[in-house]
């Protein structure tokens, strides 16, 4: 599928709320430690997705607490899963380079500081890997509404695999990337860009999070069936 880069980036500001919701969504991310917001954030991702499946072109608000809460949770679950094995290697490799380090020897340091950065780098490299299939698992949640429907192997395999997903998802990670760079720039104005950098992150994952969507329905062909509906509605002359 074809990607307008403008409109991608554009995207969340086409809502005339689109000042409070990106206002909204970075203060909950401020406060994510509490693990409360970010079940509310991750909510709203969803719905971002299932905007991007039905081609929305505004992006949703803040309005529904009750939903947001329980799908962010649902959600948040769904993620954690994906991320079990990167989670795991990275414990592994980081405790046990850090445990080397402990030693004080010349070669536990040189293997503590090896070990730390091959284990970072290896955990980042697993997170993407298993992120690319854990998208899929949230669009197909978003989309059925059913827990079991993030772990339909059948679906999950047959998007991955369809360069209609792959495309948009990768755009999807240029933006994150792009605006965490930023994000690095503006944490050198002490606290004041540390703050605005949660914000563009936030911006920033409206903006992949509909490019995911958009990019399921495609590979699932849902585009099509929007396509008949409007045209079944239309007028016969």
């Amino acid at each position: 599928m074809d990607i307008d880069i403008e409109e991608a980036v554009t995207y969340p500001t086409e809502s005339d709320d689109w000042v409070v919701t990106v206002l909204i969504g970075g203060v909950l991310t401020l406060f994510s430690f509490l693990l409360f917001p970010i079940f509310l954030v991750t909510g709203y991702v969803v719905s971002v997705i299932r905007a991007g499946i039905a081609d929305d072109p505004e992006p949703p608000t803040f309005n529904d607490w009750g939903t947001l809460l329980v799908e962010g949770f649902v959600g948040f679950v769904v993620t954690l899963v994906y991320q079990l094995v990167p989670l795991i290697v990275f414990g592994v490799t980081v405790g046990g380079s850090i445990l080397a380090l402990l030693t004080g020897s010349d070669v536990g340091a040189g293997l503590g500081i090896f070990g730390l950065l091959g284990g970072m780098s290896l955990g980042v490299l697993l997170s993407l890997a298993f992120g690319y299939f854990g998208v899929i698992g949230l669009a197909n949640y978003a989309h059925e509404r059913r827990f079991g429907a993030a772990f339909d192997v059948g679906v999950v395999r047959s998007v991955a695999f369809d360069g209609a997903y792959a495309v948009p998802f990768l755009y999807g990670v240029v933006l994150l990337i792009v605006a965490g760079i930023l994000t690095s720039v503006l944490s050198f104005v002490p606290l004041l860009g540390q703050i605005v950098g949660v914000f563009v992150a936030f911006y920033a994952q409206i903006a992949a999070a509909r490019l995911w969507g958009l990019g399921y329905a495609a590979s699932r062909d849902l585009t099509a069936g929007r396509d008949s509906e409007v045209d079944d509605a239309a007028p016969v002359a």
